[in-house]
């Protein structure tokens, strides 16, 4: 109340005068002219409902019952607020639901991608410090001496050119006792085809081991292994390998020498030839050889490309002793019915573990055929394959190759060997010399689309699309079960039993 007892604005207050048209069109009326004095709450109150709409809401009772409001997706929450202005709930929910049909889109393909399945090969080099040697197999190629044959054929029709043709069929058999004594005595032994063998200014003998490896298509080898590593070497080479030829040999009888490189956890045999697993130098007779090998480490999938593989750490072993079996059993069976001769003799170039105990060494050339089915001469690489090709032997998941990167060779004439060794100087010789790259290259199998990748695609786009992460999901599955418990709840409170 004013002094004069008429009320009147207190100290403080507010008077906001707002003049209204008369909704008759006259002019306003000294009643509607003004708006009596406003108090702080009633100015609030006036700007809140004066506020414009698009930021505005309305404050009405929290309903009972599960709300929306606790989802982490961005905007869900303004569109299910029934107070929020119209136009602006509805650009949300068209950016929210476009936003979903996208991120389904986008997980159909991961998906599909993800069933399709697949595999990729990675290749990578890495540089090594310690470079181990290889596994070095040195074989003749002619497989037998030539005088030991001559011996061994019936006299006046001892012929050289003739055993090229039909190898054992010259052979007198009651010259010898058995086939094993005979491939014993005409095979080259490691002294026979080697003079010198260097590495790293060291004998080879100090520090590493020989092992015969008895074959058929290459017949007496010797493997030389040693767990001695080397350095990186840019000019001289890590091991030299020297060849000589002891047997008198006319001109064009010489075959060369075969100089194998492999693994040292590989045992030479017919089978590691034939299958590839191995990268060879054929030295011809008065030839120097500079050769720069790199190792290749190849690395598959259990249930890759092709008929799978084995994870086994004797894989490699496992599979030959299979393709073995199998290639007996592909050969028996394309052989024609014959009277039964009783078991079968042995031959060298199979391992004795593979016969029974009593099994002797085949002394006839009826039983060598018989043994061996008439492979005695050999087995080229077209009947390998035919044979072996329905074998379910699983080759193993690593296996580690030698790959010549730079080859080059030279007449022993066009260098100063024979100042070295002149005692070579009328001899058939040939050398090796051998440089290890300190680049080993990886051949990785992958799965096209791993796990991994799908995991990391539908998180990638459940955080582009919405802003969420797999707890989205969580939630929103929450929010379902809460709001069917809780309508469930409502139907059983309006209809009580």
């Amino acid at each position: 109340m004013g002094p004069d007892g008429e009320g009147g604005p207190r100290s403080g207050s507010t008077v906001i005068s707002i003049v209204l048209p008369d909704r008759t069109g006259g002019p306003a009326g000294p009643e509607k002219a003004a708006l009596g004095p406003l108090s702080g709450d009633g100015v609030k109150m006036f700007r809140e409902r004066t506020d414009h709409r698009w930021t505005g809401t309305e404050r009405r009772p929290r309903s009972a019952g599960i709300t929306v409001d606790q989802l982490s997706i961005t905007g869900m929450a303004l569109v299910f607020n029934p107070a929020a202005f119209w136009l602006r709930r509805a650009i949300w929910l068209t950016i929210i639901v476009c936003l979903l049909v996208w991120l389904c889109v986008q997980l159909r393909l991961c998906v599909l991608r993800l069933t399709e399945g697949g595999t990729v090969r990675t290749w990578s080099r890495r540089t090594v410090t310690d470079i181990p040697l290889p596994t070095v197999t040195v074989c003749h190629g002619n497989r037998f001496k030539k005088s030991v044959v001559l011996r061994h054929q019936p006299a006046g029709a001892a012929s050289w050119p003739s055993w090229h043709r039909l190898g054992y069929q010259t052979l007198n058999w009651s010259s010898f006792d058995g086939l094993d004594q005979f491939y014993a005595e005409a095979s080259y032994g490691w002294d026979d085809m080697v003079f010198f063998c260097m590495v790293n200014g060291n004998n080879c003998t100090d520090v590493g081991t020989l092992a015969s490896a008895p074959t058929l298509l290459n017949g007496l080898c010797t493997t030389f292994n040693t767990n001695v590593t080397v350095t990186r070497r840019l000019v001289s080479a890590q091991l030299m390998l020297g060849l000589h030829e002891l047997e008198p040999l006319d001109e064009f009888e010489h075959n060369g020498w075969h100089v194998y490189l492999h693994p040292q956890d590989v045992h030479f045999n017919d089978f590691l030839f034939l299958s590839g697993l191995t990268a060879s130098v054929k030295v011809f007779g008065n030839r120097l050889h500079e050769v720069k090998v790199f190792r290749r480490v190849t690395e598959a999938l259990p249930n890759g490309e092709g008929k799978g593989c084995s994870t086994e750490r004797d894989a490699l072993y496992a599979q030959q002793q299979c393709l073995g079996s199998c290639m007996m059993e592909s050969m028996t069976a394309g052989a024609p019915p014959s009277a039964d001769q009783g078991p079968p003799c042995s031959v060298p170039w199979v391992p004795r573990s593979a016969y029974p105990p009593d099994t002797t060494s085949c002394a006839t050339m009826e039983e060598l055929s018989a043994a061996s089915m008439d492979t005695h001469q050999g087995v080229d690489e077209t009947a390998f394959l035919s044979w072996t090709a329905e074998c379910q032997c699983a080759p193993p998941c690593r296996a580690d190759q030698y790959q010549l990167e730079e080859h080059e060779k030279w007449h022993a004439e066009e260098t100063s060997i024979y100042l070295s060794f002149p005692e070579a100087r009328n001899a058939t010789i040939g050398a090796v010399m051998l440089r290890l790259s300190d680049v080993e290259e990886l051949v990785a199998e992958r799965e096209a689309y791993s796990a991994d990748a799908f995991i990391s695609d539908v998180g990638g786009n459940l955080g582009l699309m919405l802003g969420g992460s797999l707890l989205t999901f969580v939630e929103i599955v929450d929010c379902v079960i809460a709001s069917c418990l809780s309508r469930r709840e409502k139907r059983s409170r309006a209809c009580p039993k």
